[in-house]
């Protein structure tokens, strides 16, 4: 949609294309960077998908919106992520990353509630094969966002870290997901709040 308002905007006198074509630039980019700020962690494919705008078309602009520091990048894995500017933590950058794809997001949700499950659990859960469940663990096993222990021939996941700072994170970027979780999230997330309260409240 907005890759078809470019080319309508391509006629008339060289003044009136120059001025029309910076204008309708930066109601793109904000368009990009209102995206980006709603959805952290988003690689070059899918905003290009969401937007519907051609991938070299959301290249270019990203690259402005990182020269002018608006925005920021970090290659995981296979993907460049994109984060806006005021996201200033490693480790919040990783677990947005993950986030930000379903299947993942789908795994860690599920682990949060599920600590301790196994391949076997989440393959039920995703109604993926097991060798999908194993690819998606290796990957958020080596980012340190998962850990496994291994009982007798059968090994477990669960989030590695504080997982109330995962609970935070979904909370805050995605409400949807947050909103169809159960209670144990929400007791986690309070009693997270409160420990932030008494900490304030403190002299």
């Amino acid at each position: 949609m907005l890759g078809k308002c470019l080319e309508e905007h391509k006629v008339g006198d060289d003044v009136q294309l120059r001025d029309t074509d910076d204008q309708n630039a930066t109601e793109i980019r904000t368009i990009i960077l209102q995206h980006i700020q709603n959805n952290p962690g988003i690689h070059l494919r899918r905003i290009s998908s969401d937007l519907q705008l051609a991938m070299g078309q959301v290249q270019y602009h990203l690259r402005v919106l990182e020269e002018s520091g608006k925005v920021k990048s970090r290659k995981i894995n296979l993907y460049r992520h994109y984060y806006h500017a005021e996201i200033l933590d490693k480790q919040h950058e990783l677990i947005l990353a993950f986030l930000a794809q379903e299947t993942t997001r789908d795994i860690l949700s599920y682990l949060v509630e599920h600590p301790d499950s196994t391949q076997t659990d989440i393959a039920n859960y995703k109604h993926f094969s097991a060798p999908t469940i194993n690819w998606h663990m290796s990957r958020l096993i080596e980012t340190q966002i998962v850990t496994s222990k291994k009982e007798g021939k059968t090994v477990k996941y669960s989030i590695k870290g504080d997982v109330k700072i995962l609970i935070l994170l979904l909370k805050n970027y995605h409400p949807n997901v947050w909103n169809k979780l159960t209670s144990r999230f929400a007791d986690l997330f309070f009693e997270l709040s409160s420990v932030k309260k008494e900490e304030t409240d403190k002299p």
